[in-house]
């Protein structure tokens, strides 16, 4: 297994674009019957590039030097401009490239995804990554897949699982309806129930092979082709979660149950978890929006993520770029 090609994929945009945002409003603009949601696509925290990718890409150099190849893909004629696209281990990789004409433009990151597979020369295994997640130490292949070369899926539990489906939808987010609506589907289709379990937010790997399986079955390819041409994020949709319950299911991948090191205001209960689950907590992904505030966490982690979301300030973005430069100074062989 560790002589297997493992590639990394990351989706990026960059949302300050004004031909990009040009084409966003036109299409919006030709939505019917607006709603709330749909006026959330607009938010600038699901487009905004802080910058992160470059700090992204030193982590990878970092601890994770033994990653193939590395593919960006993105639209709209765009790339970082510090970005150094003759180094052999980068490819762009335009929308074009991987999804149908009629899905184009896309402004849809859940669509985008569902075509990762279709990226050519991808290796058969490899791990499928954001501009705000990072690794923070050195890692080798069997942190993402085992002897057997299953991918190992880290997860965690809901906590407030309703037993009316239907209300528990109509009160959850978009992100977590769409997580629902996944495991829905797998349990429509195959009779398993994972409606309990949410992907841990960090760096996932995949099987490729079984992404294309699980998109060509029939049920399924339907329900992607339908979904394919929605310009923007809805909580109807399924989304990739439904690729990892697929290959748990099928055995090419596996669960394993993540614990972020906890640093909250009860001291000693933080004490008493990471002590009893010290193992696993210091190979679980840390998730935040305040880098600055979780810097404990973060100290302990293998991986972890700094989300943008519409409740982060300026000030938050100040801070995060702060402690990306602190922990990643040094310049990649990625950069110009």
């Amino acid at each position: 297994m560790t002589n297997d090609k493992i590639d990394a994929v990351y989706l990026w945009v960059d949302g300050s674009d004004k031909n990009w945002q040009k084409t966003r409003n036109f299409w919006y603009d030709k939505i019917k019957n607006k709603t709330i949601e749909n006026a959330n696509n607009l938010s600038s925290a699901l487009y905004r590039d802080n910058g992160e990718l470059k700090y992204s890409l030193r982590s990878l150099s970092e601890c994770v030097p033994w990653i193939n190849h590395i593919y960006i893909i993105t639209g709209f004629n765009q790339k970082p401009k510090w970005l150094n696209t003759q180094n052999p281990k980068i490819t762009i990789v335009p929308h074009e490239q991987i999804m149908p004409k009629a899905a184009l433009p896309t402004f849809n990151s859940t669509t985008i995804e569902m075509c990762i597979s279709n990226i050519p020369e991808l290796s058969e295994k490899f791990i499928l990554m954001n501009d705000d997640t990072f690794f923070n130490k050195q890692l080798k292949p069997d942190f993402f897949f085992d002897k057997h070369g299953r991918a190992i899926v880290f997860y965690n539990k809901h906590k407030h699982i309703q037993r009316d489906i239907n209300k528990w939808l109509d009160s959850a987010d978009r992100y977590t309806h769409t997580i629902i609506l996944s495991a829905l589907k797998i349990k429509e289709i195959f009779g398993k129930t994972y409606i309990k379990y949410y992907p841990s937010h960090g760096i996932d790997p995949y099987i490729k092979s079984s992404i294309i399986e699980c998109s060509n079955y029939p049920l399924i390819k339907k329900e992607i082709t339908k979904q394919m041409c929605k310009k923007f994020r809805a909580r109807t949709e399924i989304q990739r979660w439904l690729f990892n319950l697929y290959s748990v299911l099928t055995g090419t991948s596996i669960f394993k149950k993540a614990r972020g090191y906890k640093s909250g205001k009860h001291w000693l209960s933080n004490f008493i978890y990471n002590t009893i689950y010290f193992k696993s907590v210091r190979k679980s992904p840390v998730f935040c929006e305040d880098a600055k505030f979780s810097r404990n966490s973060i100290k302990h982690a293998t991986i972890f993520c700094i989300n943008d979301s519409k409740y982060t300030t300026n000030e938050m973005i100040k801070n995060n770029l702060e402690f990306l430069q602190n922990r990643f100074p040094n310049k990649s062989e990625f950069e110009k």
